[in-house]
């Protein structure tokens, strides 16, 4: 199994950090007859619906976060887990954002025009299903794609998915999906044209971080989380000037439970300052680590450079997310 399928199934198991006795299924039993959520709560986080939509029979995939069903012992005390953490993470306070927005610097397309907005971006993605029969456990398939996307103001444009051969963990994953083809994207590329109407740019918020919060910040009952979510959504749907990122990076500082996290390093080695928030940590918090929401600020632009739900054990964020382009451009590439 390689590296990097390892740390995308470890940090996608619900199962990790939590600390039971071998065979202790009393003591299991115990703690979720203690578990204080509400039964509304315990649903899963909604989240707001993305405005990157299929678009007739090709579908704009926008983040496919899997989730690998996975059971585990552990031997060891028990007690509630300690949330993994990212080394260089600073408790408490986001201001590490503060100077980055104090010193903000232009990038190479501030200032510029064109009828289409360009953004290019990886993103990597999974899926996960039951073995049947003779087989037990859960067949996984690991894939990743680039997308370019060309953009109107009145719906117009281009988009180009590059698809990679998907990656499997083991020999049974990869029999498993082998007999069963439908079940995952086409490796190659496709695009598609779009005609006016077909996929609007959405408004974008008022450069402030008033605005910014009430945009983005939404379901307010998912917690500081989701306000992380709705930056990295805005980030795939639209160009931020130099002033939308500043009021974005602004909104952050301000928002109670994002933390930050120190320098890390993106896949297309570049590296910046990273933010986390807790997951499950709404009005009614959801007991043990749910995980965290994660983005890579450039220091010097204010630009998105990544973002991510994952990390692994030893702390090493997974970024799922990579931003990797953006322009204004009169041209379809």
């Amino acid at each position: 199994m390689s590296k990097r399928i390892r740390e995308l199934l470890e940090s996608a198991d619900p199962a990790r950090g939590v600390h039971v006795d071998q065979g202790d299924v009393e003591a299991l039993l115990d703690r979720a007859g203690n578990d204080v959520t509400s039964l509304t709560s315990a649903e899963p986080p909604r989240r707001r619906a993305s405005r990157l939509v299929p678009v007739g029979a090709f579908a704009v995939v926008v983040v496919a976060a899997t989730t690998i069903v996975a059971v585990q012992t552990f031997s060891g005390p028990t007690g509630t887990a300690e949330p993994n953490l990212v080394p260089g993470s600073i408790a408490g306070s986001a201001s590490c954002l503060t100077p980055v927005v104090d010193q903000l610097q232009s990038t190479s397309y501030d200032g510029g025009s064109g009828r289409y907005e360009y953004l290019r971006m990886t993103q990597s993605s999974g899926r996960s299903v039951q073995m049947t029969g003779g087989t037990t456990g859960m067949a996984v398939a690991l894939h990743s794609q680039e997308t370019a996307r060309w953009l109107a103001d009145d719906g117009s444009g281009r988009i180009r998915v590059v698809r990679e051969a998907p990656e499997y963990p083991d020999e049974a994953s990869r029999d498993f999906f082998a007999q069963r083809p439908q079940m995952l994207p086409t490796a190659g590329t496709e695009t598609k044209e779009l005609r006016p109407g077909e996929l609007p740019l959405p408004t974008l918020p008022a450069a402030d971080p008033v605005a910014m919060d009430r945009a983005l910040y939404q379901p307010r009952e998912n917690g500081p989380s989701q306000a992380l979510v709705g930056v990295a959504d805005l980030n795939r749907q639209r160009v931020l000037d130099l002033e939308h990122r500043a009021a974005v990076l602004r909104f952050l500082a301000s928002t109670e439970g994002v933390t930050c996290r120190g320098e890390q390093t993106d896949p297309e080695g570049r590296t910046g300052i990273a933010v986390s928030a807790d997951r499950g940590r709404g009005p009614q918090p959801s007991p043990g680590d749910q995980g965290r929401e994660y983005l890579l600020f450039d220091a010097r632009t204010g630009e998105l450079l990544a973002s991510s739900g994952n990390a692994t054990t030893a702390g090493n964020v997974v970024w799922s997310t990579v931003y990797i382009e953006r322009a204004y451009t009169d041209r379809l590439g």
